[in-house]
């Protein structure tokens, strides 16, 4: 038994030595990088991995009994993990792993690439790499490994520096040790870089047929083009009145089946648009009439698809069938909604709330006669969803004048006294104007039950389109909402009861609320237009696809940054320096360029090549 224990307290006393050694070698590694760093490293006590010995003999690692690594081979592991990132990895790229773990991944990935590239690695937890460099040497590998630690804005501050391309490799079981720093890193990272954009795309909009995301299209369209892009809206509204006529097919069987192809029609219209003039992008809005064959031959032509599904998951569940027809998704609810439409199959799926467009969507001076029909103490614009019947009649017979504006309000009861124009459907500049009109704008979310939606999270377009015109409002409470505005910019209510104290109370207070609503319009300037989404969408698909709509955003494909790169093929110039420094340039455009001299012109070698390959690609994009 004595010899037994001294045995074990050797290998003890061994393996605690080999941990101190390996530690001071990796911190002398660290502090010829970054002394900053490697100062953090030594103040730090890790305890963040829980380190056992894996099957194969090497150390592996566990958070709360959920596995980091392997715990058979974490080495072979890691190298499958490398070799799969590097499939789409680029020369000249800033590759950034996010994961940190016992770094077998890293160093998988570093003995994989070239000596001069650039891999950066994000360490959001000092203590999780304390743990790491306990038992993984950096010897031979780390030296070529930036080191990037901090609060996520300073990581994210620090990667954009670079003026390489960004690809960003993600090892998810070290990443789901903080999943929350991660996603603001990732947030940090995509608001920095649509700051930095300076290419130009062109954008493909396909709008629905009619509905609420219709107008949603629209602010679209006008903000992709205040921010310079080139947009081809495909506008499928035109075809609104035939498709409302088949109304009048009495059979339901045979009128569904008749829209459905005539919904089919407006799809084959569309790849049409996209085969004539193909964009970088399709960003269709939800109810776009694109059905998955349309969808599948768009990707068998490589072309990138986006939807900006603003519907609530939970009531309208068409998304599940169409989940993998687009390469990317856009919601407007967190949570539920994103595991959802991952655990579906979506391979990108992103939150990016609704907004407002500042420039339809503002301050107006009202004539004595649009004050007195469109003006009230209290109104309430929308449709007339069952939560909205059973609410709204206590505002009535108060000492408030209360109007009701909108559709979908057929047998009313009590509310036919104060509805407006019979029920009509109103416009967006009428919207305005009462806006402008009310003292107290009433805001709820439509829910088809009784009350308010218990899970009530997403935040209507209403709500920053009335802040966007300076107009007050009292709003229902939503989980998402505190992101967006504090109450300080305006009368949130968490239960029915508390709507009529609410707008008494509100109402006796007007400088009150012209500070509220003050508030909440440069809300809504700062963070919250359709321009800041439209950066929000493009900067995501450009870190998720940087070799293509990435490397637009950045500025790749303009002229001088062409003439720049083609310094080691000098034929290629004289083709590129009559086109303007700033300009984007395709191969279609070169191509135009060449044919202008005619068909009698002497052509170089290089040009010849050029019409070549264009005629080749004009063959393959026959989408139809």
């Amino acid at each position: 038994m004595l010899i037994l224990f001294f045995a074990f307290y050797f290998s003890l006393l061994t393996f605690q030595t080999f941990i101190m050694n390996t530690f001071q070698q990796n911190i002398e590694i660290l502090r010829r990088q970054d002394p900053a760093l490697a100062a953090k490293v030594l103040e730090s006590s890790g305890g963040i991995l829980s380190i056992q010995s894996a099957k194969s003999g090497v150390p592996t690692a566990s958070v709360n009994d959920r596995s980091i690594h392997s715990a058979y081979d974490p080495v072979r592991e890691a190298e499958r993990w490398a070799e799969h990132q590097i499939k789409d990895c680029q020369e000249g790229e800033t590759l950034v792993v996010l994961g940190v773990g016992l770094l077998y991944h890293v160093q998988a990935l570093r003995a994989r690439l070239p000596q001069d590239a650039v891999i950066m690695v994000m360490v959001p937890d000092i203590a999780e790499l304390v743990d790491g460099l306990s038992v993984r040497s950096l010897q031979g590998w780390g030296e070529r490994v930036q080191w990037v630690g901090g609060d996520p804005e300073q990581m994210a501050l620090q990667v954009v520096q670079q003026s390489q391309r960004i690809r960003l490799l993600t090892y998810e079981p070290a990443v789901s040790i903080h999943p929350n720093s991660y996603d603001a890193f990732r947030s940090q990272l995509r608001d920095q870089l649509a700051k930095r954009v300076s290419g130009t795309l062109h954008i493909m909009v396909v709008g629905p047929i009619y509905g609420g995301s219709l107008p949603i299209a629209g602010y679209m369209v006008r903000a992709l083009e205040s921010l310079g892009h080139r947009v081809s809206w495909v506008d499928h509204s035109l075809h609104a009145p035939g498709y409302q006529h088949l109304d009048t097919i009495r059979d339901d069987r045979l009128r569904m089946t008749v829209q459905q192809r005539f919904s089919d029609t407006l799809g084959v219209i569309s790849l049409a648009h996209v085969a004539e003039d193909p964009p970088d992008i399709v960003l269709a809005m939800s109810q776009a009439p694109l059905s998955m064959v349309v969808l599948e031959q768009m990707r068998r032509k490589k072309v990138l698809t986006a939807m900006w599904f603003v519907e609530n998951f939970r009531h309208l569940t068409y998304w599940q069938q169409m989940i993998d027809g687009y390469d990317f998704w856009f919601v407007m609810q967190q949570a539920a909604c994103l595991e959802a439409f991952k655990n579906a199959g979506a391979s990108q799926v992103s939150y990016l709330p609704l907004a407002a467009d500042p420039t339809i969507h503002q301050s107006v001076d009202l004539t004595p006669q649009e004050q007195q029909e469109l003006g009230a103490d209290v109104s309430f614009l929308g449709a007339g969803y069952r939560n909205r019947r059973e609410l709204l009649p206590v505002l009535l017979g108060h000492e408030w004048s209360f109007k009701l504006w909108g559709n979908e309000w057929d047998r009313a009861g009590t509310l036919e006294a104060v509805l407006q124009r019979n029920g009509a459907r109103i416009d967006t500049s009428t919207s305005v104007e009462i806006f402008n009109a009310t003292s107290i704008n009433v805001n709820l979310h439509s829910y088809t039950g009784m009350g308010f939606d218990p899970d009530g999270d997403s935040v209507n377009p209403r709500t920053f389109e009335l802040a966007s015109c300076g107009a007050f409002q009292v709003i229902d409470q939503r989980t998402l909402l505190s992101e967006l505005f504090d109450e300080s910019m305006m009368g949130v209510i968490k239960t029915p009861e508390e709507l009529v104290p609410a707008v008494r109370t509100y109402l006796h207070e007007p400088e009150r609320r012209r500070e509220m609503a003050e508030q909440s319009k440069k809300r809504v300037v700062m963070s919250h237009t359709y321009a800041h989404r439209m950066q929000t969408l493009l900067s995501t698909v450009g870190l998720a696809s940087p070799d293509r709509i990435g490397s637009i955003l950045q500025g790749e494909r303009q002229a001088e940054s062409l003439m720049a790169r083609s310094r080691d093929c000098p034929e290629l110039l004289p083709l590129l320096k009559s086109f303007p420094a700033t300009d984007r340039v395709e191969l279609v455009d070169v191509a135009r360029m060449i044919r202008r001299k005619g068909p009698e012109a002497t052509l170089s070698r290089e040009e010849l090549l050029v019409l070549m390959m264009d005629e080749y690609r004009q063959e393959k994009r026959d989408f139809l």
